[in-house]
């Protein structure tokens, strides 16, 4: 098992979620690109330490989204708008469990149960969610926003790119919801 003492998020981050160690510490299950793996420090603590490398940190992140956005719970928060990493929880981020999915790995959702989600990510990575669809597609939904709503005040195009093995890369264009997939 791949168990790294730190981490930051990048571009091919998909997902940070909480899992406890064998002593029952809680440390952070991190998707990456076509790996999984854990990092002993909290979600949180890994949000916070990325953030404090770009210029920011975890209160400020919240508290520009909370600026950003109407009042809502569980706000989504801009990572590294430059680069399109952007985070939105699944549930309230004190439980251990809450899952930060990052915004451009997030490809479609299908209702399973009354309260299950099942999320189908890039790099082909299916996760079940305990939450509705129709919760997930909100929380996601106002992740877009706040995507817009930055690129707008920074009048500048987000750009993201990642070239994956095929040969092919992905990238968001401004004011577009699509992403284009075009061969090299």
């Amino acid at each position: 098992m791949d168990v790294k003492d730190t981490h930051l998020l990048n571009e091919k981050s998909v997902l940070v979620t909480g899992e406890f160690s064998e002593r029952g510490e809680l440390w952070s299950r991190v998707m990456e690109g076509e790996e999984t793996f854990l990092v002993k420090k909290t979600p949180t603590a890994i949000i916070e330490e990325t953030l404090l490398h770009v210029g920011s940190d975890f209160l400020g992140a919240r508290r520009s989204s909370k600026y950003l956005l109407p009042p809502m719970r569980m706000h989504p928060i801009s990572v590294n708008p430059q680069m399109g990493i952007l985070l939105f929880p699944t549930k309230n981020i004190k439980c251990p469990n809450c899952i930060w999915f990052s915004l451009i790995h997030v490809k479609t959702t299908k209702r399973v149960g009354i309260n299950q989600t099942e999320v189908v990510t890039s790099y082909g990575h299916t996760i079940l969610v305990d939450m509705t669809e129709r919760a997930f597609r909100t929380r996601r939904h106002k992740a877009m926003e706040l995507q817009e709503t930055i690129s707008k005040n920074l009048k500048c195009p987000i750009f993201f790119y990642v070239e994956p093995k095929t040969g092919y890369y992905i990238s968001k264009k401004q004011k577009e919801n699509n992403f284009s997939l075009e061969k090299k």
